[in-house]
């Protein structure tokens, strides 16, 4: 682990290998500035694997997230982050053991008395889009993290689905036939059921203004096309508060 004051003397500092993480600042820092030094990151050996994390005080504005994902950064974090956001935006488990207040919780396999049954039961998410290759992709990377995984090919699909079926988070395209993404957010948040709970839109900066659009309608987060399975689980488990 390393710490530089300023981009230029980090850049100067760097070797042909790219470093795994990067949390840099976006409190005094220039869009431009920091798009130069993610470039030079994503140029060096094993670049394009490297995680690049945002801190910002306003970490959950809309402008700094936009600013941040425009600039290439993986995502954006508080500053400082807690132990665990550091953890987990590394993909590593939070931390457990000596130190740690919390009492061992019982095995989901084996359960324990007195413990609410439902709390032990998987996450369920919606994934809609017209495109089955992005629902496929969701779907094999949710499975992964042991969610259990509705689909839908358009709004209308979907909506019929969470009105019988309340998902825990909804991720949606925003353009599709019929009820565009928009309209289904709109539904979402009006039904009880599911009007307090997470909204991911998946998206292109090719449609940043219906981006912008959608985080201002209700959306909690997105995710860009093409998205890096890392980058959906992180959002997905902060969202969805996830271990």
């Amino acid at each position: 682990m390393a710490s530089f004051e300023d981009f230029a003397s980090m850049v100067a500092s760097m070797g042909p290998q790219a470093p795994v993480a990067l949390f840099l600042s976006l409190e005094d820092a220039k869009p431009d500035e920091i798009s130069n030094v993610i470039q030079a990151i994503r140029n060096a050996q094993g670049g394009e694997q490297s995680k690049i994390l945002a801190l910002h005080n306003d970490w959950e504005k809309m402008k700094v997230r936009m600013t941040a994902r425009s600039a290439g950064c993986t995502d954006v974090l508080p500053m400082p982050p807690t132990e665990d956001q550091f953890r987990q935006a590394l993909g590593m488990p939070p931390l457990s053991g000596p130190g740690k207040d919390a009492a061992p919780q019982p095995s989901p396999v084996q359960g324990a008395a007195g413990t609410d049954p439902s709390a032990q039961q998987a996450k369920t998410v919606l994934v809609v889009d017209d495109a089955s290759i992005i629902r496929t992709g969701l779907k094999y990377i949710l499975t992964e993290m042991g969610i259990k995984v509705l689909e839908a090919s358009n709004g209308n699909e979907a909506y019929n689905i969470f009105l019988s079926s309340p998902p825990d988070m909804l991720i949606t395209d925003l353009i599709m036939p019929g009820m565009d993404g928009f309209a289904l957010m709109s539904r979402f948040r009006g039904n009880p059921a599911t009007s307090k709970r997470p909204i991911i839109v998946v998206s292109s900066y090719g449609d940043k203004p219906r981006l912008v659009k959608a985080l201002r309608s209700g959306a909690n987060d997105f995710i860009v096309k093409p998205f890096r399975p890392e980058v959906v689980k992180d959002k997905v488990r902060r969202h969805l508060k996830l271990s």
